[in-house]
């Protein structure tokens, strides 16, 4: 019979809804609501996500189905990642879970609206992350990574917490280097840095390859290809050798990794990847004017700035 598989419908992640489980595969129809079983049912629990449906599909279970709006409507392509996801299942022990890695999946799954939505980077069941995706910004499926709207979340933190991540997703966010790590290891991630300024206006770059290491090689940053946008390069094609970013290791209060004989997070008040120092640090103390040099040199004062965010998005 070969492998057996779930397929799970991506739709809302918090409302009770139906759980429909299953023993054998499903007859696959080509229009969305009209897919039934063939085989015995199980069983139908109320549940309130997508892993606890997963949960409840013990030994025994071949299928299980999550619907938060429709019951009992399940897909059966063998790997379909437009609106629905799937898992083998079979020994509860043994399972290969497939759910969205990043923004751009979930972009890819027609979902046009920018806002938090749940992610599955380390590619199994129980490595769910809220992440902020934005949807519109050149074609949509960006992913957040940094965050800041309103100041109420202070940056300047240790290691563990730059590691783990820190913060909302609909407000001020890190959301973690291991996660970073774990989105961009393959090395073909964009990289959308904009500011928005206390005048109203925003500016942007683009970098076309980032990259950062794990923690065993301190989050090396990798920044390479062409930049384009509104605030300049000022993270790779610097005035100065010691202020280029790219290469360099991460860098909190009680990690020094940065190349000055001080240390720079001490000095500028956030976790980053310092060099000697830096022309572009976006994790300084909130509307500060000693927060200096967000993006030398078209943003010479943190004081001036209303917003950040940092976003990364894999090529096709």
């Amino acid at each position: 019979m070969g492998a057996l598989w779930a397929i799970c419908l991506f739709f809302a992640f918090f409302a009770v809804s139906q759980c429909t489980i299953i023993s054998r595969k499903y007859i696959a129809k080509l229009q969305l609501g009209d897919k039934k079983s063939n085989e015995e049912l199980i069983g139908e629990n109320n549940s309130t996500s997508v892993i606890e449906c997963a949960a409840r599909c013990q030994r025994g279970c071949s299928f299980f189905g999550f619907n938060p709006q429709i019951k009992n409507v399940v897909h059966t392509r063998r790997f379909s990642r437009r609106g629905y996801f799937m898992r083998e299942v079979g020994d509860i022990t043994h399972m290969n879970v497939f759910f969205p890695i990043d923004c751009k999946e979930i972009h890819g799954n027609d979902y046009t609206d920018s806002g938090v939505y749940e992610i599955y980077p380390y590619g199994t069941i129980t490595s769910l992350v809220p992440v902020y995706c934005d949807m519109t910004t050149m074609g949509g499926g960006w992913t957040a990574i940094q965050k800041r709207v309103n100041g109420s979340l202070s940056f300047d933190r240790n290691w563990t917490a730059y590691n783990n991540g820190f913060g909302a997703p609909e407000q001020d966010l890190w959301v973690g280097n291991d996660i970073i790590h774990q989105l961009t290891k393959e090395n073909n991630s964009f990289l959308y840095v904009s500011i928005t300024l206390k005048d109203g206006s925003t500016l942007y770059e683009l970098y076309d390859r980032f990259s950062v290491s794990n923690e065993t090689e301190k989050y090396q940053l990798f920044l390479a290809g062409p930049s384009n946008g509104t605030l300049g390069d000022s993270m790779t094609n610097t005035t100065s050798y010691y202020t280029n970013l790219s290469g360099m290791l991460f860098t909190t209060s009680d990690r020094d990794n940065d190349g000055s004989m001080r240390n720079c997070a001490v000095d500028y008040g956030g976790g980053w990847w310092f060099n000697w120092c830096h022309q572009a640090f976006l994790n300084g103390p909130w509307n500060m004017a000693y927060w200096l040099y967000p993006w030398y040199p078209k943003v010479e004062s943190g004081a001036s700035v209303r917003g950040t965010i940092m976003m990364i998005k894999r090529h096709e």
